[in-house]
């Protein structure tokens, strides 16, 4: 076959093939799929880090709590911002109205957040995220601890349940 011949076929040939395409429909449909997704799911929704160990109690409150420091409260150990800082067995046992390791957290949490502040008002706001099944005497111990601590203003972490219905009597 000759070249001038060779040179016919491969015009033919790429005359015959369509250039390649992007069909962008498809693409559109998911992204505008996904906007909406996360437009929905981006509410201010207020996420602790849990433990799969800890079971929270349900609330009906309507209130958001503040950020704060957050002490959780496992069947096994006592957590201040992800740090173990106490054993849960030893607390139970001991006779000590305080949790020693605890207060010693507390205290470094409530000078870091004061030097932090440069001379601003300290509001000592903490979060006890603990099991439903949480001893009343492990509980007592650890908001005795925070109030020494001067972190008196304690919430409790809980799982917002919604009523559904209108208040009645």
């Amino acid at each position: 076959m000759s070249i001038k011949g060779h040179l016919q076929q491969r015009r033919s040939r790429q005359r015959r093939t369509r250039p390649a395409t992007l069909n962008l429909v498809s693409l559109m449909d998911i992204f505008t799929i996904l906007v909406f997704f996360l437009m929905l799911n981006s509410s201010d929704v207020a996420v602790l880090d849990t433990n799969a160990a800890i079971e929270l109690p349900d609330s009906t409150a309507e209130k958001r709590p503040d950020t704060r420091i957050v002490i959780s409260v496992t069947a096994n150990d006592v957590v201040v911002q992800g740090r173990k800082v106490a054993d849960v067995s030893k607390i139970l046992r001991s006779r000590a109205p305080l949790i020693g390791g605890l207060k010693d957290e507390l205290d470094y949490q409530a000078n870091r957040s004061k030097r932090r502040m440069g001379g601003g008002k300290f509001e000592g706001r903490v979060t006890i995220m603990g099991d439903r099944e949480l001893p009343y005497e492990l509980l007592k111990k650890i908001m005795l601890t925070c109030q020494q601590a001067d972190f008196t203003r304690i919430a409790l972490a809980v799982n917002q349940v919604n009523t559904g219905g209108a208040a009645g009597g």
